[in-house]
């Protein structure tokens, strides 16, 4: 294992409404259905040793007011009722992003308010929850901010600014994952996120498991090579970015001119053939579940558990 992981880990959690709709669901089945993400989000950051993990409800991101009135109950039941206790205990100290907005209960501040008193001594690790979070409005109410206490232009720095942003103390972020389908940040964390490394999953976050965090974890080790050391106590290596595991071909090698299937795919970069890979397989367990009993029967040839994931190549 490596000696060095991300030290800010921020996901935006997109992709519950077109989970349920890929169902016939309403979306708020979506939200239902991310308590294992959630739970798999929490205990592999805390595996890996990261020590600020930041996570965007999709609430701003196209959810309908019907959508939005659900899920900010059900996020707040979830992470700041049944798993507060567990995260106190673990010393998570819990902070809120926006959480301002008028389509926020009071029982849900209520909620938000509690969880920051009771966790505000913790020191181990960091979780920040963003509800209804703008980037651009942060920016923007700091430099007001600054405009407001007279502070003179030269003392307006990099460093300076962020003091002034809801949550002064939060670090850059190092990797930022974004579930279900979408290639933008939508201006979230704008000002933390410059120089973050992006991963972008199609599985919507309901179906986000150990597996897609640890891929993403990959991606980020492989794109800093001076962070992908051997652990000498461990003896484990990873495979440097430029090259293809197990092919010694470098990432960009040459595939002949075609048009079949094959020879396309072959084409694909090595991060997105490698994510196919797991999306295909994804798609094998559940057929294998749903399918015909007999499939799994002893003179079948498939074995009782799932296939492991293949492992992710570089970007």
């Amino acid at each position: 294992m490596p000696t060095q992981v991300p030290r800010h880990v921020a996901c935006i959690m997109g992709g519950n409404g077109r989970w349920a709709g890929q169902r016939g669901l309403a979306a708020a089945h979506g939200d239902l259905a991310s308590a294992s993400a959630l739970k798999a989000m929490f205990e592999t950051t805390e595996e890996e040793g990261v020590e600020w993990l930041t996570l965007l409800t999709p609430a701003e991101q196209s959810a309908s007011a019907e959508e939005t009135s659900f899920l900010l109950p059900f996020f707040a039941q979830h992470v700041l009722g049944t798993a507060l206790e567990r995260l106190h205990s673990e010393g998570v100290r819990v902070r809120m992003l926006g959480a301002t907005g008028p389509g926020i209960s009071e029982d849900v501040r209520h909620r938000l308010r509690d969880a920051e008193d009771l966790t505000r001594g913790n020191t181990r690790r960091n979780l920040t929850i963003a509800f209804e979070h703008g980037g651009r409005r942060d920016v923007l109410d700091a430099a007001r901010e600054l405009i407001a206490r007279r502070v003179p232009a030269d003392k307006v720095t990099a460093d300076t600014l962020p003091q002034y942003m809801q949550c002064p103390e939060l670090p850059d972020v190092d990797l930022l994952i974004r579930t279900g389908g979408e290639h933008r940040i939508s201006g979230f964390l704008l000002w933390h996120c410059a120089d973050a490394e992006l991963v972008f999953l199609d599985v919507p976050w309901p179906d986000f498991r150990t597996d897609h965090l640890r891929y993403a974890l990959d991606l980020y080790r492989r794109r800093h090579p001076d962070q992908a050391a051997a652990d000498p106590a461990s003896g484990e290596t990873y495979p440097a970015p430029a090259q293809r595991p197990g092919s010694g071909l470098p990432a960009d090698a040459g595939v002949p001119a075609g048009d079949g299937l094959l020879t396309k795919l072959l084409r694909l970069p090595g991060t997105l053939a490698t994510y196919l890979g797991l999306v295909l397989l994804d798609g094998l367990q559940e057929t294998l579940s749903y399918g015909d009993p007999q499939m799994n029967g002893p003179d079948s040839g498939l074995s009782d558990g799932p296939p492991s994931p293949p492992a992710p190549s570089g970007s």
